[in-house]
């Protein structure tokens, strides 16, 4: 319950995430999700300029950690010194921790989502225009679809439907990105012409994603310097320790400016980023499974003929999630109205979830196998099925 009301506070102290002081973040490894033995972890300490402290009304105890405040935050560091150990606890933190986890009370805000590259997914009808523009040969990029998106495509499509889905933070990890899309220095610059290059690089609109649209963005990143640019906070990981560099990353872009390099810096500078003027609209009948349907893992789904792979939805933690995921795309037939958004209509799948259980999602059924799954991840499967005009844009909105 501690942790529940913590996450809670955290939107009205401006934060987007904290991560408790003392807790211990490596894993013992990618397939063991235990904690590192306590005499090989080095347990987590916040910067001081960072340090927030909050009491816990059960408890009765006050806990003092790091407090990530909205808008950019970067996290740089070496290889190998914690930057995605970080992100992935913050990536985890939706969800309370159970006791020897070692990771308790550290929470982000429950509508943060995790953002990477794809190659090869679904995409229908989603408007990447703000990222991805003037393509070869004139495709259009504001009902962009595509049975085999590229890295950047598919990047840009997750930031799309994220912020469809309501979410207000945004998790990156240049580790799992699409380099072009990310960054684009001011050397390509002189050689590729602007007008010959269809992406904008995330660069040049995280920040207006903050200033005009409220979206905040923490971001794992070691290999360019131009996010100090439009950056807030900069935490620098040196053996898994945290240090807050801010100052030190203002004074390397002031001093950039002042440099006498004939190449103009432009690479950072930011444009504004446009909100859909479409909404997409699901069609019901195409959600038929036509078949068997069956769950064959956390990251998997037998849908009928179709095999829906959630491999990427990296929010996911359990089988009994993506069981429930299945169960509502069934219900999507009966549940999708005309003219309704997706968001409307997942807003709605919501409300009888609220009023009636899971068990809604398979009535008569006595399904004791099934957890809550975000909308996030309901919407994330409904993108990535592959079913051909599954989902649609409708007419542009007031």
């Amino acid at each position: 319950e501690d942790q529940i009301w913590l996450q809670q506070q955290l939107d009205e102290r401006n934060l987007v995430a904290f991560v408790r002081d003392g807790a211990i973040l490596p894993r013992v490894s990618g397939a063991d999700d235990k904690p590192m033995e306590l005499e090989k972890a080095v347990p987590f300490a916040s910067p001081e300029r960072l340090k927030v402290s909050f009491s816990l009304p059960n408890a009765g105890t006050t806990i003092h950690g790091l407090g990530i405040p909205k808008g950019i935050t970067l996290i740089c560091g070496g290889g190998f010194h914690g930057k995605s150990t970080l992100l992935e606890t913050l990536q985890v933190g939706i969800y309370p921790k159970i006791s020897g986890d070692g990771r308790e009370f550290c929470m982000t805000s429950p509508d943060a989502c995790k953002i990477r590259a794809e190659d090869g997914r679904n995409v229908q009808a989603v408007d990447i225009s703000n990222f991805i523009n003037n393509l070869p040969f004139g495709k259009d990029t504001t009902c962009f679809s595509s049975m085999d998106a590229s890295g950047s495509t598919s990047q840009a499509t997750g930031i799309v439907e994220a912020l469809e889905c309501g979410a207000t933070t945004l998790l990156i990890d240049e580790d799992t990105c699409a380099t072009n899309f990310m960054i684009r220095d001011d050397k390509m610059m002189q050689l590729v012409a602007e007008d010959k290059e269809p992406i904008t690089p995330f660069v040049r609109t995280v920040r207006s994603l903050y200033d005009d649209m409220g979206v905040s963005t923490v971001i794992v990143i070691g290999g360019t310097g131009d996010y100090f640019d439009v950056s807030d906070v900069v935490l620098l990981m040196d053996s898994y320790k945290c240090f807050d560099a801010t100052e030190k990353a203002k004074k390397i872009v002031a001093s950039a400016k002042e440099s006498s390099s004939e190449i103009p810096h432009s690479a950072s500078q930011s444009v504004v980023f446009r909100p859909a003027k479409r909404k997409r609209m699901l069609n019901g009948n195409m959600f038929q499974p036509n078949g068997k349907v069956k769950t064959m893992s956390q990251d998997s789904v037998s849908y009928g003929e179709t095999e829906l792979d959630l491999t990427c939805l990296e929010q996911l933690v359990t089988k009994s999630q993506t069981i429930a995921i299945s169960n509502a795309l069934q219900r999507l037939p009966n549940l999708v109205q005309h003219g309704k958004s997706l968001r409307e209509t997942l807003n709605e799948l919501e409300k009888r979830i609220d009023e009636g259980s899971l068990e809604c999602l398979a009535p008569g059924q006595c399904h004791g196998g099934m957890a809550r799954p975000r909308l996030i991840e309901i919407a994330g499967a409904i993108n990535r099925l592959r079913r051909p005009k599954s989902i649609i844009q409708g007419k542009d909105m007031e």
